[in-house]
């Protein structure tokens, strides 16, 4: 087999043949270069191929420079945390202009649109802890809405969050919850009143105005292109690879203990949860 290898790779580094030039023939030995090893065929490839690493312009460049592997390079490595935190913060901010004034009989009242919800979750039949989440109701009315219906509804299995388990625990992205279908992550459907006739399970995507910054980032998990129903996460940690495809639509505003509580003090096998995690309670604040 080395001999073949050997055979292959000094094809390309034979001299014409003596009798088309016209010239005598020449020792072999003198003018042909030694066959080239393994090992330098090896090494040349590696540097003369990739994206563009031989030219100067790809990850080879970006290498050499100090900005790390291919791992590490690319649209997430290059991004300032700071600046999404604070568009974020401008993005939550929005939410002061959802007051309405209505005239009742001469009276002026003043009408708030719910931007918090709760969350009460029960580890293993313990008493249920509380998390209340901030939702960017100004920025992204149709996606916080179906979250608050979802929350309020107290009717029968397969209408409302109540009842319904944490599924799965990605300990590096989030918890994932929200099947009123199964229960168990293959299923989600939308409120009635979000759903449209050629879509009555699921809506389209709003708007990606909130990154995935760091945990407590409320986001919905779509299930395909333009596609939204029950089923949501809340991350635990930093997760830019969601951005640009799950929709975030709040943030845990108190109670981000009780997430990394579970996250970390629950035992999982292939991220399934080995004790019963359910919400025995939620609502609008």
């Amino acid at each position: 087999m080395t001999s073949n290898i050997a055979r292959l790779l000094t094809r390309h580094h034979r001299l014409p043949m003596a009798s088309s030039c016209g010239l005598a023939p020449a020792p072999v030995s003198s003018l042909s270069p030694p066959p080239p090893t393994i090992s330098s065929l090896v090494l040349r490839r590696t540097m003369a191929t990739g994206t563009r690493g031989a030219r100067g312009h790809g990850w080879l460049q970006k290498y050499r420079a100090g900005l790390g592997g291919r791992h590490l390079q690319g649209r997430w490595h290059y991004r300032d945390v700071d600046e999404l935190e604070s568009i974020n913060d401008e993005v939550f901010a929005m939410n002061a202009s959802l007051l309405a004034t209505t005239d009742d009989g001469g009276k002026n009242e003043t009408v708030t649109i719910g931007t918090e919800a709760f969350l009460d979750l029960s580890v293993a039949g313990e008493p249920p802890r509380r998390v209340i989440i901030e939702l960017a109701s100004a920025a992204l009315p149709k996606t916080t809405e179906n979250f608050r219906l979802l929350c309020q509804e107290r009717g029968e299995r397969g209408t409302g969050y109540a009842s319904t388990s944490v599924y799965k625990i990605e300990k590096t992205v989030g918890l994932c919850l929200g099947d009123v279908v199964s229960d168990d992550g293959s299923g989600g459907r939308c409120h009635p009143k979000m759903g449209t006739y050629t879509s009555p399970y699921s809506f389209e995507d709003e708007g990606f105005f909130v990154s995935h910054t760091g945990p407590g980032i409320v986001s919905m998990m779509s299930p395909g292109v333009h596609r939204n129903d029950s089923r949501f996460l809340i991350t635990t940690t930093e997760a830019p690879q969601l951005d640009g495809r799950f929709v975030a639509f709040g943030r845990v505003k108190k109670g981000m203990d009780v997430i990394h509580d579970i996250a970390m003090g629950v035992f999982t096998k292939r991220g399934r949860p080995t004790v019963h995690i359910k919400i025995a309670h939620c609502g609008v604040v």
